[in-house]
């Protein structure tokens, strides 16, 4: 039965709710909540997060199975363990975006210890181990700070951090102005309208000669795609509060099916155990512009005064349970625009054209 016809039959037609025993709304009630729960699962996007892989040997090579995998969030302290199977593999799926500790340990075994390990959303991170025989309780610490071939995976996609965003110079200040920077991806058009928080100031962008209208953005799992004007996205969130922005240009899987062109999955900051945030201010001016060629001589470039202001504010709300994170930006835009026109003269408004 589809999703539909179970809320339809929720309340029979014709009757009303004060007629209805008690049991009854009970039942209805967890029907509805299992309608909306089946509902909600079907729209949950897996590109939001990422996930891990790896294989587990013996010096010799054999696989070791049953080897206990535990990977801890270096911001929230989140631990997860699973063990790998008979042929000495292991797989975890949904996690978080963030840093994280790997621990693989089994008996007769030492431990072997990676105390960052990246997880970027829309990727896999392949940790593989090589166990030497002595004490669990001795530990061989490895470190990975090289980039690795993405070899789980099909697609093609490009990660824009949040230092990028931070320090590329953009007239913007938004990740659609960065998007050039991806290899295949046509330069953004409404580079001079664009602004953050401002939905009628997205712009549009395509990759490797698809059309403007076949991009699909997502924000945290979300799909941001102007319905009306696909060209567009309906918010553009503010930089400062972007962690990562994930843009799949070719041979997207098939969770990322509604894109008939680069898919991109904005990822947002989030809180951890330590309070963090930021203040800042940026202002753009006439002061120091240059004469447009236009111009007659003498006259000053048009009146502008920009001013962007944020701040943004994460932190533990209960530790290593429940977090928050805000943010805030207000762009403060006055301007005028220069040109040459032309006006009636008295003459021409009392009707004399001669």
């Amino acid at each position: 039965m589809a999703n539909s016809d179970i809320c339809r039959q929720v309340v029979p037609a014709g009757k009303d709710l004060r007629g209805i025993p008690l049991l009854n709304l009970v039942v209805m009630s967890c029907a509805l909540f299992i309608c909306l729960s089946v509902i909600s699962v079907s729209a949950n996007a897996q590109v939001l997060f990422g996930s891990m892989v790896g294989t587990v040997t013996d010096p010799s090579g054999a696989a070791i199975p049953g080897a206990a995998v535990t990977v801890v969030s270096a911001a929230t302290n989140d631990t997860r363990t699973v063990t790998t199977n008979d042929g000495g593999g292991y797989s975890m799926q949904t996690l978080a975006p963030g840093t994280y500790k790997v621990t693989i340990a089994k008996e007769g075994f030492q431990s072997d210890a990676n105390p960052s390990v990246e997880v970027l959303p829309n990727n896999v991170a392949r940790i593989d181990a090589k166990l030497q025989v002595g004490n669990i309780s001795q530990t061989v610490a490895v470190s990975t700070t090289s980039q690795q071939l993405q070899t789980d995976t099909a697609d093609v996609h490009s990660q824009i951090s949040a230092t990028a965003l931070q320090d590329a110079p953009q007239p913007t200040r938004t990740y659609q102005g960065v998007l050039n920077t991806v290899p295949g991806m046509v330069p953004p058009g409404g580079q001079l309208a664009g602004g953050t928080n401002n939905p009628s100031k997205s712009m549009n962008f395509a990759a490797n000669g698809t059309g403007t209208s076949g991009p699909n953005v997502r924000i945290e799992g979300v799909s941001a795609t102007n319905p009306w004007v696909r060209s567009y996205t309906t918010f553009v969130p503010s930089t400062a509060a972007i962690a990562s922005v994930n843009v799949v240009t070719n041979s997207p899987d098939a969770e990322q099916g509604l894109s008939g062109g680069p898919s991109v999955t904005v990822q947002l900051k989030s809180g951890t155990n330590s309070i963090h945030g930021s203040v800042y201010y940026s202002n753009i001016n006439n002061w120091t512009e240059a004469r447009n060629f236009f111009q007659p001589v003498g006259q000053k470039p048009a009146h502008l005064i920009d001013n962007n202001v944020g701040v943004t504010v994460g932190g533990p709300i209960i530790r290593d349970k429940l977090f928050y994170f805000g943010s805030y930006e207000g762009d403060y835009l006055i301007q005028a625009l220069s040109g040459i026109v032309s006006v009636p003269t008295p003459q021409m408004l009392s009707g004399d054209f001669s």
